[in-house]
């Protein structure tokens, strides 16, 4: 947990600097959102030789800064983490490659976004050395996801995220076994996005 508050920390203040830049020198677009994000995670270590499957309510935001426009097609790099802090639960911190389009006359604005990163999940421990008591164990995984979403333009700096859908894999990093197989993991996602 504490090498992903550094990970947060540093992509937070790469962001910052860059938003606050000189305006003259930036062209992009800089959205933030909020988002509520259930997690769904399989395949997860959950005892010494057994494995589990199980959803996370958690809560999630980000940044996306979006330099490139021509005419509706937009490119841009989005910076996101989630947590679910239920015992049984996980955190997430990934950047990605957004490519976005804005349909003409129609507030509508799909997306799509291939992104990298970290997820440490916590599953329920069912067997081997018990974890200290009121615990889960962590297990970190490297992890891709792409995604696709919609977001409705509700006023001008405002859009709703109506819906955003994204699986990946994971692969072993750190934790309670080695030898981890690797994960699956699908995210659903709703919210708000603010322009600047």
């Amino acid at each position: 947990m504490t090498q992903l508050r550094r990970i947060a920390g540093a992509i937070f203040s790469i962001a910052l600097t860059m938003c606050t830049g000189p305006s003259t020198a930036r062209a992009e677009v800089i959205s933030v959102y909020g988002t509520f994000s259930p997690l769904r995670v399989s395949n997860v270590p959950n005892g010494n030789t057994t494995t589990g499957t199980y959803w996370a309510q958690g809560v999630g935001g980000g940044i996306t800064l979006t330099p490139f426009h021509l005419g509706p097609v937009s490119l841009g790099l989005d910076l996101r983490g989630s947590t679910a802090r239920q015992r049984q639960g996980a955190d997430t911190l990934l950047a990605g490659i957004k490519l976005g389009g804005k349909l003409p006359l129609i507030p509508f604005k799909p997306y799509v976004q291939a992104s990298g990163g970290y997820l440490g999940a916590r599953p329920t421990f069912l067997g081997g050395p018990a974890p200290i008591a009121g615990t889960s164990p962590n297990v970190g995984f490297w992890v891709y996801e792409f995604l696709g979403g919609v977001d409705f333009a509700l006023l001008p700096h405002l859009d709703v995220r109506l819906i955003e859908v994204g699986g990946g894999q994971g692969y072993y990093k750190s934790g309670l076994v080695s030898g981890t197989p690797s994960i699956s993991f699908v995210t659903v996602n709703t919210g708000v996005v603010i322009h600047f």
